[in-house]
């Protein structure tokens, strides 16, 4: 699928235009702010997933609010020293906040929630979500930080799979703003899905995604090995999923049905093994619960995802 292809909160600013993460109604942007929009965020695929472009926040456990709050002006904060990379003690359900643009909403979209599983997950999912620019759409979600700021108490980890129409020029900073406002709302780690990379994704203004993508996964990695990051985990998803076609639409990184189920599997396999919890599911139907759970980016994706689940 992906073979042969080679393709960043700041003080909310006035009058940003970005484009929408998955309609074709929203606002095209350029890729540096051009006469077409403003640098600090790309529009995705209309054809790909225009029935996700309406709000939509779920409850999953006992902790999420019924529908996403108004956006709240947020502080923006200098990253904190960071936390020793000690081993840390987490509950047998770690609390757990989720966010996610798009592409991380297709699991709500196809009911797949419930697959989220050995945590006590606040999922907060909406298109065209950024990282902590302005979000893109005529309707545009809270962003990461935003989301972080106004979620109800305090969680064990935050996952982040949102920012795919950020322009790589402005993910540095976001990723340290996100980083630092998880720390400061009590999370010992941060685990950071990697972007797909070779995608056929497309900007509304006809721009591949794909160079956006590649250069954040670049940025990303070489801000966790610079050492100022300990409690950040690369969730390699990128990789983890690049050999599962049926898991992607035409476009690479918005997710089918079956992608969802493995996309919300490799979460909760990821959050067992980064607290040194057992599996939430075996990797075969009936087979055995590992404990503690190995890494998923090393054992890889179970033999048939879809056969674990019953949703």
């Amino acid at each position: 699928m992906f073979s042969g292809r080679v393709r960043f909160m700041a003080v909310v600013v006035a009058l940003a235009v970005v484009g929408a993460a998955c309609g074709s109604d929203d606002s095209p942007v350029g890729p540096a702010g051009d006469a077409s929009g403003a640098a600090d965020g790309r529009g995705a695929d209309a054809t790909a997933l225009a029935a996700a472009d309406s709000p939509t926040s779920a409850v999953v456990a006992s902790t999420v609010a019924a529908s996403t709050p108004p956006a709240a002006a947020v502080t923006t904060l200098a990253p904190p020293p960071p936390p020793p990379p000690t081993t840390i003690a987490f509950p047998a359900a770690p609390r757990v906040l989720l966010i996610g643009d798009s592409t991380l909403q297709a699991v709500e979209r196809y009911e797949k929630l419930p697959v989220l599983l050995g945590m006590d997950a606040v999922y907060e999912a909406r298109s065209c979500r950024l990282l902590a620019v302005p979000s893109c759409g005529r309707n545009p979600a809270p962003n990461a930080i935003e989301v972080i700021d106004t979620a109800e108490g305090a969680f064990d980890m935050v996952v982040i799979m949102a920012g795919y129409d950020q322009w790589y020029d402005t993910f540095a900073d976001s990723f340290d703003q996100v980083v630092a406002h998880s720390r400061a709302k009590g999370a010992k780690r941060i685990i950071w899905l990697s972007y797909p990379e070779g995608v056929d994704y497309l900007l509304p203004d006809g721009t591949p995604g794909n160079e956006s993508l590649v250069n954040i996964n670049q940025i990303m990695r070489d801000m966790v090995a610079s050492g100022a990051y300990p409690d950040v985990v690369i969730a390699d998803w990128f990789n983890y999923a690049t050999a599962q076609e049926a898991w992607f639409n035409k476009d690479d990184i918005h997710l089918s049905p079956t992608g969802a189920i493995g996309v919300a599997d490799y979460i909760s396999r990821k959050v067992a093994f980064t607290a040194s919890l057992p599996c939430p599911m075996p990797r075969d139907p009936g087979g055995p619960v590992e404990v503690p759970c190995p890494d998923p980016d090393a054992s890889g994706p179970p033999a048939d995802v879809t056969a674990l689940y019953e949703v």
